[in-house]
C-alpha cells in the first residue's frame, strides 16, 4: 500500500484501557485502575494529558464491555458485564440514564443522530431505546449466543454474535432483513463511511482471557495459526461473496475505517491497517508490549487512537497515531 508517515504519541500510561472512541476532538475511554473510570481527554491541546476529566463507573467486580458517544463528544453510554447501561454528561459527570438488562450488558451501537441506542445481552437479546425520553421500543430474541458486536448505518444496524451469526435489521422497528451462519466468534463490526461495505472479524478462539492463554502469549503473542482470526469485507446487505483478510495471529479486538482504509487491532499486540481497495496490501501501525483492545479513528485527519492494557509500569496505555499519507 502507499507509504503512509505517522506520528506517535503515548497519552495514558499505567492501566488497563478496555475502550476508546473519538468525538469532536476529544479521546474518551474506559480504564481500568483501582476502578473502572470513564476518561475524557481534550485532544485539541498540545499537552495530551490536559484538561482530563474522570468519572467513576464501578468496583472491577464485573468488566465494562463496550462504550460509544455521540458525534459532539458530549455523551457516552457505557455498558456492563453487571448488567447496567448508563449515559454519562461528559462535562460534568452527570449520570444521565441507567437500564438494568436481567443480563450482562455485551454491545452498544447509537444511531448517528443520537436518537436511538442499540443494546445487545449474554443472553442474545436486542433491545432499542429512544433516548429523548429513555423509552424501550422493541425488545427481540436477536440471537441464539451472546451479542459480540453492533453497527448502525443510516436506519440499518448489523448485529454479531459469539456463534458466528450476522444479522440485518431495519430500525427502529428491528424487522429482521438478512441472517447469514459463519464459523468463529465474532468480535467486531464496522460499516464503511460510504456504508456500502461491512467489515467482520471472526475468531476460532472465544474471545476471553484463560491463564492457558497468558502463559502462551509469554513464549509469543502469536497464538493462532495463518488464517484462524480473520476479517470478512461483504456487501451492506451482507449477502454474496466475502473477501477475506488474514494477517493477525491472535484474537482481533477492534476494527475502524478511516476513507477506504480498515484499521485493525489484536491481541497479537500488533495494529494493522489494510487497503480495502487492494486486499492483499497491508502493513503494521503499531508494535506493543501488551494486548490491543480497541481502536478508534477519526472521520477526518488519519487519527488513529489504540487502547491497551499498559499493566507494567510506565506501560502505554492508549497511543494516538497522526497518520500522514502522501498526496495524492
Amino acid at each position: 500500500m502507499p507509504s503512509i508517515g505517522q506520528r506517535t504519541t503515548a497519552t495514558s500510561r499505567d492501566s488497563l484501557a478496555y475502550h476508546v472512541a473519538l468525538a469532536n476532538k476529544r479521546t474518551i475511554t474506559t480504564e481500568l485502575t483501582d476502578r473502572f473510570e470513564l476518561v475524557v481527554r481534550d485532544a485539541s491541546t498540545a499537552n495530551a494529558n490536559a484538561n482530563i476529566r474522570r468519572i467513576d463507573l464501578a468496583k472491577a467486580d464485573f468488566d465494562i464491555l463496550d462504550l460509544v458517544t455521540n458525534n459532539d463528544g458530549s455523551i457516552a453510554y457505557v455498558a456492563s458485564a453487571a448488567g447496567w447501561v448508563r449515559g454519562y454528561e461528559l462535562d460534568s459527570g452527570r449520570l444521565l440514564s441507567e437500564w438494568r438488562m436481567g443480563s450482562s450488558a455485551t454491545a452498544l451501537a447509537l444511531s448517528a443522530d443520537a436518537e436511538m441506542l442499540v443494546i445487545g445481552t449474554a443472553t442474545g437479546v436486542l433491545c432499542l431505546r429512544r433516548l429523548r425520553d429513555g423509552a424501550q421500543l422493541q425488545c427481540v430474541a436477536a440471537h441464539s449466543s451472546r451479542v459480540s458486536a453492533l453497527a448502525i448505518s443510516g436506519a440499518t444496524l448489523i448485529s454479531g454474535d459469539w456463534s458466528g451469526t450476522a444479522a440485518r435489521w431495519s430500525l427502529p422497528s428491528l424487522r429482521e432483513e438478512t441472517r447469514i451462519p459463519g464459523t468463529g466468534f465474532l468480535s467486531a463490526i464496522a460499516w464503511s463511511p460510504n456504508g456500502q461495505t461491512i467489515a467482520l472479524a471472526r475468531n476460532a478462539r472465544k474471545p476471553v482471557r484463560t491463564p492457558k492463554l497468558n502463559t502462551a502469549e509469554k513464549k509469543s503473542p502469536q497464538v493462532d495459526p495463518q488464517g484462524h482470526n480473520a476479517i470478512e469485507l461483504r456487501p451492506s446487505s451482507l449477502e454474496g461473496t466475502a473477501i477475506t483478510l488474514e494477517d493477525h495471529r491472535s484474537v482481533i479486538s477492534s476494527l475502524a475505517w478511516i476513507g477506504p482504509d480498515l484499521v485493525s487491532s489484536s491481541w497479537d499486540r500488533t495494529v494493522r491497517i489494510w487497503n480495502t481497495t487492494a486486499p492483499g496490501r497491508v502493513r503494521i501501525l503499531l508494535k506493543l508490549p501488551h494486548l490491543a483492545s480497541d481502536v478508534a479513528a477519526s472521520k477526518l485527519g488519519g487519527k488513529v487512537v489504540v487502547a491497551s492494557w499498559g499493566t507494567e509500569s510506565e506501560s502505554t496505555s492508549i497511543t494516538s497515531l497522526q497518520l500522514l499519507y502522501p498526496r495524492r
